[in-house]
């Protein structure tokens, strides 16, 4: 088959699946290490599987005071050191209040040999504390993680406490000072995650109507309503205007979605989620310069914004600057391997660019990776 049947073929299977999983993946990128929730809000519970077999949930396994959920995968080498960090942290504290849990999110489906793959790493690390397996990456969408690995600070309410996207040196470092000061009862220097002013109850449970509403195909039509009715509920509280906006992109209603990403933007400028918000219906209206701009803050607000990075690489690529664009890929991919997202934009930057070659191989990759074939 020639290279333009190949990616005919190819794009229109992962073109067919992206619309199959749109729901599970339409969160795109967050503020740090989640999408969909903040600081102040209850996360969802879980039921998952341990190395064992047995199924796990919060309440099982919760600690006193605190219980800090790792989503972590064996590719990752930012992983490995979360990990150590946190057998660390469970060493010291385990019996002082403080419960640690691993969520291992490698792949969609795991096999026998990848499970064994993750008991074998289980293992080399010595860790100690649980390790769960979520299979479908169920939680992983539940809690809208977005960068690997993430970690995610509750209380014994399952209340979102502190968060951190990927494992950036400072950010780790303040993490483990915020989690020994909150332990020990003492006070510390590092910024409280939980916001002065945190968002209303009624709204935060009409937002969560409209998560669900736009989860099912059977009432999607009603989420922009509860998306609105939770922004009038609490015109403070951001994640309403995010969803709105991103729904809207979906819909195509490019003016309409920008008016909600703007209005977001007032609230929190630096909002990763916001600036790439905008840089995707910049990217939609054919306002590749505007794009430019608003992928390029979002990598300055937070550099583990892994759509940013392919993005903004699709857009340097149309632009003719390779060099750069193959920069942000290779970024991205050391990032996540994983990502099919990361390989379909760089098959569209290829074929742009008119190398169908490059641009199969990019396809075929994107599709490897939503069907589970290594």
């Amino acid at each position: 088959m020639s290279s333009s049947g190949i990616i005919r073929t190819v794009r229109g299977a992962v073109a067919t699946l992206v619309c199959a999983l749109l729901i599970l993946v339409q969160s795109s990128v967050s503020s740090s290490a989640l999408s969909g929730l903040e600081p102040g809000m209850e996360a969802p519970d879980f039921n998952l599987a341990d190395l064992s077999g047995a199924r796990q949930q919060f309440g099982r396994l919760k600690g006193e005071k605190l219980t800090i959920l790792l989503f972590w995968a064996t590719w990752g080498e930012n992983s490995i050191k979360a990990l150590t960090m946190m057998q660390s942290l469970h060493q010291r504290y385990a019996g002082k209040g403080l419960a640690v849990v691993g969520i291992n999110v490698d792949r969609q489906e795991l096999t026998p040999e990848m499970v064994q793959a993750i008991r074998n790493k289980v293992a080399d690390l010595k860790i100690t504390f649980p390790i769960l397996l979520d299979q479908g990456l169920g939680a992983f969408h539940a809690f809208g993680v977005v960068a690997v690995p993430s970690t995610v600070v509750l209380d014994s309410g399952r209340v979102l406490r502190y968060e951190l996207s990927g494992f950036p040196l400072v950010g780790a470092d303040s993490l483990r000072q915020w989690v020994e000061a909150t332990i020990e009862g003492k006070a510390t220097t590092q910024r409280a995650e939980a916001p002065v002013n945190q968002p209303d109850k009624r709204a935060i449970r009409l937002f969560q109507m409209g998560q669900a509403s736009r989860r099912s195909e059977r009432t999607a039509d009603r989420a922009q309503g509860w998306f609105e009715k939770a922004i009038a509920a609490d015109p403070a509280f951001v994640q309403p205007y995010l969803a709105l906006g991103e729904l809207l992109y979906q819909q195509k209603q490019y003016p309409e979605a920008r008016k909600r990403y703007e209005a977001a933007l007032q609230l929190k400028p630096a909002h990763p989620l916001v600036l790439l918000g905008l840089g995707q219906v910049a990217l939609a209206e054919g306002k590749d310069a505007e794009a430019v701009g608003w992928f390029e803050k979002a990598l300055a607000a937070d550099g583990s914004c892994l759509p940013a990075y392919y993005l903004l690489g699709l857009v340097k690529g149309k632009q003719g600057d390779m060099k750069r664009a193959l920069e942000l890929f290779a970024a991205g991919e050391r990032m996540n391997p994983q990502e099919y997202r990361l390989f379909f934009n760089k098959g569209l930057m290829y074929e742009v660019r008119g190398d169908l070659v490059s641009a199969a191989a990019a396809y075929k990759r994107a599709l490897e990776l939503m069907v589970g074939k290594r």
